[in-house]
């Protein structure tokens, strides 16, 4: 990380997500926040001069207009009572992904409200890195639910660091792609949207995220897709990730990143066919670290929550610099063996030489034709 004076985080944590009852069974589990902070907690990684725990507050519905749709908003609070009527179907409320539910819009007044509170704390100049675990919800449309997803919170933070004349690069990890933020920047040449997710011919949103989809007017060159087919594991997706978001952040040069890191390309998630370990996540968290001035860290999906939440808690680890030296590794970051020692990161998981050698081919054809779509409008020569 570019620092020039000493690093300030904040971790974004308010035990009021946990008091909303979703469904049950409802995949997006709301314990996420609590649950990591409870584990970097107990692991020591809060517990430094330069880190500060901050309390969200609820987004205004004001601050929801410079994207959302005013008559979905207030359809969205009426479904806040938890009585549903069937033609909010249309909205994609009452879905089983989007269920409606007592409290649903106050979860996501207030997951937006953390990320809002993040892109503060970032903009003013007080902090270099946020992370708000709840934070993510990149299938939200401007006036529709979709995927888990009720209010985008990346758009909305994204439009007022817009708005604030920075640039912004938003790369996006999750195993889906974040159809939603692709499309509210399309033709927009301020923000560099670059995504990492398994391809639509296997996984939701099934129609967006191909290498084909570039932007648009202004913003030809500027939206980027790495489609990564299924059963991609760690060593692909390190190499094809190392092959383009490194030049494509040198040459945009953004002030502000924002991280979208889902963990639901893990092996273990139940809404992907990705095969990676954290080991993966890891690399891939320290090479965004690396080039970002100022980092906005959310954490997207990810629907195992122990899995999840080890991940997060390392990757928390690694925004700050932890858990590199030995005696770190030692304490929190070696594999686990089975021995009774709770760990952060992952043993390796094997894929057969067959598949790996398959899916490079892929990832090979997809990332040169971002070198010779994409690279050119930015002048990079490689």
């Amino acid at each position: 990380m570019w620092i020039n004076e000493p690093m300030k985080s904040a971790f974004i944590f308010s035990k009021g997500f946990s008091k909303f009852k979703p469904p049950e069974g409802y995949p997006w589990s709301v314990h996420r926040t609590d649950v990591t902070y409870q584990l970097c907690k107990k692991l020591n990684l809060l517990d430094h001069d330069w880190i500060n725990v901050h309390r969200p507050k609820s987004a205004k519905e004001s601050e929801l207009h410079s994207f959302h749709d005013r008559n979905y908003l207030g359809l969205l609070k009426l479904a806040n009572k938890g009585c549903f009527e069937e033609k909010w179907l249309k909205y994609g409320l009452g879905t089983t992904e989007c269920p409606v539910y007592e409290g649903v819009y106050d979860y996501h007044l207030l997951a937006a409200g953390a990320t809002l509170l993040g892109m503060r704390l970032i903009s003013e100049g007080k902090y270099d890195t946020v992370f708000n675990p709840s934070g993510g919800f990149h299938h939200a449309g401007r006036d529709f639910a979709s995927g888990f997803s009720y209010l985008n919170d990346i758009v909305l933070a994204t439009k007022k660091l817009v708005d604030l004349n920075k640039r912004v690069l938003i790369v996006d990890i999750d195993a889906h792609h974040g159809d939603q933020v692709q499309e509210a920047f399309y033709d927009s040449n301020k923000v560099m949207t670059i995504s990492f997710h398994e391809s639509g011919k296997t996984l939701f949103p099934f129609k967006t995220g191909f290498e084909n989809e570039i932007g648009r007017g202004p913003g030809k060159g500027y939206n980027i897709n790495v489609p990564m087919p299924a059963g991609t594991g760690d060593e692909e997706f390190i190499w094809a990730f190392k092959k383009v978001f490194p030049s494509l952040v040198k040459s945009f040069k953004p002030d502000i990143i924002i991280g979208a890191l889902g963990t639901d390309g893990l092996h273990s998630d139940p809404f992907s066919h990705l095969q990676f370990s954290n080991i993966s996540y890891s690399e891939v968290v320290q090479e965004i670290v690396d080039h970002a001035k100022k980092l906005i860290a959310l954490g997207c999906g990810g629907y195992r929550l122990e899995n999840s939440v080890r991940t997060w808690s390392l990757e928390w680890a690694i925004m700050n610099g932890l858990g590199c030296s030995e005696e770190d590794t030692a304490s929190f970051g070696g594999s686990f063996w089975g021995d009774g020692v709770c760990s952060l990161q992952d043993r390796h998981h094997f894929i057969s030489d067959e598949v790996r050698k398959k899916n490079r081919r892929e990832l090979k054809r997809i990332i040169t034709a971002i070198k010779r779509d994409i690279f050119p409008v930015h002048n990079i020569r490689e």
